[in-house]
C-alpha cells in the first residue's frame, strides 16, 4: 500500500498500520531511527529537495494522488508528501441497528493542545505521585520522558472527527471495538516543529519530567473509519470540525 494510490483503494490490508508518526518525524528531523522504513526517508528527502506547491482540497486531491506516479516534478513531490496515519478509537462510534445509521463523533485532540491531533504518545519511566516526595524523586528513579507527536491541521483547530452514514448491511459485531480513524495527510511548511521542556519534581507531581512535543504541519485530504481487523473501510463520509 503506497501513498500514490491510497485514495483510490476499496479496502485496506488486515491490520493496516499506515505510516509510523515517529519515523516520519525522525526523517524530517534528519535523524532516521534504526529500522526505519527506507521508503519514508526517501519520500521525505524527495519533497524537501523540491519547491513546495500547495494541494487543492476535495476531488482534485484524489485525482492528483492517483496520477502522481505517472507524472514528474511537482506531481511526484505531492505524492511523496502524502502520509497515512492510523489512530485507534475506543469511543464515539455508534450504530443504530433499527435505523441502520452509523454516527461518529471522536475527539483526536492532543493532551494539553486542543488545536492539534494526537498521532502518537510514548511514556517511559514511572510517576512518583503518591509514592515519593519531591526531594527524593530523582534519587529514587522517578524520572519520566513523554514523547508526543501531533498533527497541526490547516484551517484552525479542527480536531474532532464527525460523520453520519446510512449502512443497511453493516453488522454491529463487524469491527465492534476495533475501529480506527485513518487520516490521509499532505505535509506542508514548516513541516516539523520540535519543543522540549523539563519539569523538576514538585509536591504536586514528584517526578522529574522531560517532555518532547513534535508537531507535524499539514492538510487532511481524507478521514475514514476502518475496521482494524480486516481492513474494510466502514465509511469515508467523515470530516474534521472544531
Amino acid at each position: 500500500m503506497t501513498s500514490e494510490n491510497i485514495l483510490a483503494v476499496e479496502s485496506l490490508p488486515p491490520g493496516f498500520a499506515g505510516d509510523d508518526p515517529e519515523h516520519v518525524r525522525d526523517a524530517l528531523a534528519g535523524r532516521p531511527a534504526p529500522g526505519q522504513a527506507p521508503s519514508i526517508t526517501s519520500r521525505v528527502r524527495t519533497f524537501l529537495s523540491q519547491p513546495f506547491r500547495r494541494w487543492e482540497h476535495g476531488a482534485s486531491v484524489a485525482r492528483g494522488v492517483q496520477g502522481a506516479s505517472q507524472r514528474q516534478g511537482a506531481g511526484a513531490t505531492q505524492a511523496d508528501r502524502t502520509f497515512v496515519f492510523v489512530i485507534p478509537v475506543t469511543y464515539g462510534v455508534r450504530y443504530q441497528s433499527k435505523k441502520k445509521v452509523l454516527t461518529v463523533n471522536v475527539s483526536l485532540a492532543a493532551p494539553g493542545n486542543p488545536n492539534a491531533i494526537l498521532l502518537k504518545q510514548t511514556v517511559k519511566g514511572q510517576s512518583g505521585r503518591k509514592l515519593v516526595v519531591a526531594a527524593e524523586a530523582r534519587a529514587k528513579g522517578f524520572v519520566q520522558t513523554f514523547d508526543v507527536i501531533q498533527l497541526q491541521p490547516d484551517g484552525g483547530a479542527r480536531t474532532t472527527v464527525t460523520g453520519r452514514a446510512l449502512l443497511p448491511n453493516f453488522s454491529h459485531e463487524h469491527g465492534d471495538g476495533d475501529f480506527a480513524i485513518v487520516l490521509v495527510c499532505a505535509l506542508e511548511p514548516p513541516y516539523l516543529t520540535d519543543d522540549v521542556t523539563h519539569s523538576a519534581p514538585s509536591e504536586e507531581e514528584p517526578t522529574d519530567i522531560t517532555r518532547r512535543t513534535s508537531t507535524l504541519n499539514g492538510s487532511v485530504a481524507a478521514a475514514w473509519l476502518v475496521d482494524r481487523k480486516d481492513g474494510s473501510i466502514v465509511t469515508r463520509r467523515l470530516r474534521l470540525v472544531k
